[in-house]
């Protein structure tokens, strides 16, 4: 069977997965990507673990059957996607952090990570598992991450999104919910950096 590749997406802490299959359902022919989208429900008051899991028994099941493998996460989603890459780097081809919190920061107020994951403790789990594992990461497996940010998101602070050694790179578009959309169907950088391309 011809290989083909997958891109594992998951959702923002809403669980949203409609917005996801409607802003990449031209990827498979426009770009030759195959957007798998995850249905991981952050406010289910449910350990990480589980969901961690979830991605990666989609990741063994593609790698298994020779297809290539990328991941992208959306909002609380990134975090748990580059969790899930630590877990089988020698399975992922390029990891997308869409506007996620990687670090919980020093902001107050509404924009702290405290007021963001008070509804989530796996998205806190997630996010802080991270926060241990990021200086294992090599200066290889941070090539082969990408994360997006908008101009301005109101929700989160730009220094907790990006990764040192990793491509960071910033959406021409202010607010949470529409940066990320874009990142998806209209920022060439973000399918360049799928498929392996040079600007």
């Amino acid at each position: 069977m011809t290989q083909e590749h997958k891109v594992i997406i998951g959702p923002g802490l809403g669980g949203d997965l409609k917005n996801i299959f409607r802003l990449t359902k031209n990827w498979p022919e426009k770009y030759g990507l195959q957007p798998i989208t995850v249905p991981i429900i952050w406010k289910d008051g449910k350990l990480f673990s589980p969901k961690l899991k979830q991605i990666t028994d989609l990741i063994d099941r593609f790698a298994n059957h020779g297809d290539e493998v990328s991941l992208v996460g959306c909002s609380a989603s990134g975090s748990a996607m580059l969790n899930a890459f630590i877990e089988r780097k020698d399975k992922i081809h390029r990891v997308v952090n869409n506007g996620g919190f990687l670090r919980p920061g020093n902001r107050t107020g509404y924009r702290s990570f405290e007021k963001r994951s008070a509804q989530s403790p796996a998205f806190r789990e997630s996010v802080l598992r991270f926060v241990e594992l990021e200086p294992t990461l090599a200066p290889a497996d941070r090539a082969k991450i990408l994360t997006v940010r908008p101009l301005w998101d109101e929700l989160v602070p730009p220094e907790t999104v990006v990764i040192s050694g990793a491509m960071n790179t910033t959406v021409p578009m202010i607010e949470h919910v529409l940066g990320l959309g874009l990142a998806l169907v209209k920022y060439d950088p973000v399918i360049m950096f799928l498929k392996g391309e040079k600007g």
